[in-house]
């Protein structure tokens, strides 16, 4: 999957589990952690793209501290995640598991997106996510002016 779609299953997955925990998000920051992944791409050949930086474990052992420390950070987790388990899943391979097991995973062959499928599902769900936006922002400003009369 590409940064679009990596950005809008990011901020749709921190956006729902934040209703869930009840806690705030900044959407800057989860915009920026669902590709955070993708960072061994500037590290190629040293590290393999897909490899260690998407697996879940990494991702829990790095948000560990964090969930000891402030007590709070499910929604950047969540949208670090989806990075892997949504995201590179249906856009196989990766190294889900890595470093207990250096296999690669994917979603079975009928259900990979490939191709145009691939570029139109993520352009739709970045649609998705720039419409639920605006339509949020629009939705808090009138409450604002409202609360204000």
């Amino acid at each position: 999957m590409w940064l679009l779609g990596h950005i809008a299953l990011g901020y749709f997955s921190s956006l729902f589990t934040s209703k869930i925990v009840k806690e705030k998000y900044n959407l800057y920051l989860v915009l920026l952690i669902s590709i955070a992944p993708d960072i061994d791409e500037f590290f190629e050949p040293y590290i393999i793209h897909r490899g260690p930086t998407h697996s879940i474990l990494i991702a829990i052992i790095c948000f560990v501290p964090i969930f000891i420390y402030f007590k709070k950070g499910f929604p950047y987790f969540v949208s670090l995640a989806s990075h892997s388990l949504i995201g590179d899943y249906f856009v196989p391979p990766e190294q889900l598991f890595w470093p207990i097991s250096n296999g690669w995973y994917g979603a079975p062959p009928q259900l990979q997106l490939t191709g145009r499928v691939e570029t139109i599902v993520e352009v739709l769900l970045f649609l998705s996510m720039l419409s639920v936006i605006i339509w949020r922002s629009r939705l808090n400003r009138h409450t604002r002016v409202n609360e204000l009369k």
